[in-house]
Parts: structure tokens; sequence; C-alpha cells
């Protein structure tokens, strides 16, 4: 893959704590292999996910592209965790004692799932729609509290949170509730955050449509024909983007960090 845009500076980010959930495929496998070759040396990466074969898969890609830094992985399922297992893998991971402190440090809740995609009437089992918002939103700010937590001894303005967010955040779809309320929730969550935590960087970035696994779901199982149609039009008209390009927008939009913490940044704006 390759990670360049005009504009778009190559050089050393610095030495920077990186965390990034679902790192074992698609997007979150292409942020970790993006961001590797731009850490500077003592940099950590820590990609977590349930797949430890896909977690493999890309320690050893963004190793081959930068051997300055530190790539560790868990494979964990972070529906599941406990506080504690987490706290004690960010422990193990991120050293709080490390000489020079890392300049910044950075966390990618990239994880999420789909799921159900029938219409809300069907929805009246609620024993299957709380594990669903327990993965997809508490779990995350479960994780995001630890990890703050963790980084909590650095300086202040060298924080950044990263909600990998949706257009569907923004804008209803019809079967796709669980998953259009869970992203909405995502947003709030972090534009609360950015309000109460003004010193930390806070950024909702929507990828655009990706070629990826979830695509190949959407276009199979939504329910709703006209919606399962908009998606297999986009895939028919080449209109789906490789997972490499949305990441050099997000990095490019942290790289130039002009956005207002807890904004919604779609990959198109």
């Amino acid at each position: 893959m390759v990670y360049e845009r005009e504009g778009m500076s190559t050089t050393s980010l610095g030495t920077w704590w990186v965390l990034v959930t679902g790192a074992s495929r698609g997007l979150g496998a292409a942020i970790c292999e993006g961001l590797g070759p731009l850490l500077g040396p003592g940099s950590v990466l820590l990609g977590v996910a349930r797949s430890k074969e896909g977690l493999d898969t890309m320690a050893a890609k963004v190793k081959a592209l930068n051997s300055n830094i530190k790539v560790i992985t868990e494979a964990v399922d972070l529906s599941t965790i406990l506080k504690e297992d987490l706290e004690g893998i960010l422990k193990a991971s991120f050293d709080p004692g490390q000489s020079p402190p890392p300049t910044r440090a950075v966390i990618f809740h990239n994880a999420a799932s789909l799921e159900n995609l029938t219409y809300l009437k069907q929805m009246k089992d609620t024993s299957k729609l709380t594990p669903y918002f327990h993965f997809n939103v508490s779990s995350v700010i479960s994780l995001n509290a630890v990890f703050m937590d963790h980084v909590s001894h650095l300086c202040n303005g060298s924080i950044t949170v990263v909600n990998i967010s949706s257009l569907c955040a923004v804008e209803p779809m019809k079967s796709w509730g669980l998953y259009c309320s869970a992203k909405a929730a995502r947003d709030m969550v972090f534009r609360v955050m950015a309000v109460e935590e003004p010193k930390i960087r806070v950024l909702n970035y929507a990828p655009g449509p990706l070629d990826n696994e979830m695509q190949v779901v959407a276009r199979s199982l939504t329910e709703d024909e006209e919606v399962k149609s908009a998606f297999q039009s986009m895939k028919n008209d080449g209109k789906l983007l490789n997972c490499s390009q949305s990441v050099v927008k997000l990095l490019d939009v942290l790289q130039k960090d002009e956005y207002k913490s807890g904004d919604h940044v779609d990959y198109y704006d």
C-alpha cells in the first residue's frame, strides 16, 4: 500500500503511543500500515482485535515498513474483556516511565459491527440488542476511559482520540437502525468528550464507502431492497474506496490539525 498525497508530510511524526482497535483487517489494519512508517523511533503501536492471525499479518507488514518502532498485538474480544485486563494490556504496552516520554498518545476507535440489518419493527428481543450496543458503544466508552487514565501523565495537548464514524451517524438508512444508532451515539459521546476535555483533540472521522468485508455483508444481508441496490451499484460502478485511500485523508486531517475538536469530518469534506 502506498500512503502518499500532495501536501501530506512524510516526515516523522515524533515518538507516539498508538492504540488501534479492529486492527486485524480492513480500515484498522490500513491505519496501522499507513501510520507505522511515519512514527519516530521509540514509538509503540498497539493493535487490538479478535483475530490473532490477522494481527500477526498486520504486524509483519508494519515492522517491514519501520523497524524503529515497537509493534504489539493483543487478540482480545472487546465485548467481554474486563477493565482490569485492559489496564494490564496498556500497562505492559505503554511504559509510563518511558524516557523521554512520547510526544503524543493516540487512540483509534475503529472496531464496530453490523449484525442485524433488518427493520426496527422486527427487533423485539432485548437479549440480542443489548450485546450489540455493549460492543459498539459501551465497550468503546470503557476502553477510552481506561486509555485516558493511562496516558493522563502526558503533557497537555498531547492526546488525540479518533472515533471512526460513518455517514450513518448523521443520515438514517432503512434496515440499518442498529448501526446508525450506534454510530450516532458514538459521535455524541466524543462530542461530549471534546467539551469536557478541551485540551484533548477529538475527531469523529467518517471514512467514506469502503471496499471491505463490511460492504460485502451490506450488499448481501441488507433487508431493504432500495438500500441494498444502492450498495450493489456503488460496487458495480467502482465508487467504493480502498481503505488505504481513506487512511491517507485521515492522516492528512490529523497532521494538519485544523479541525474543531469533536467535529464530524467526512472523507469527502
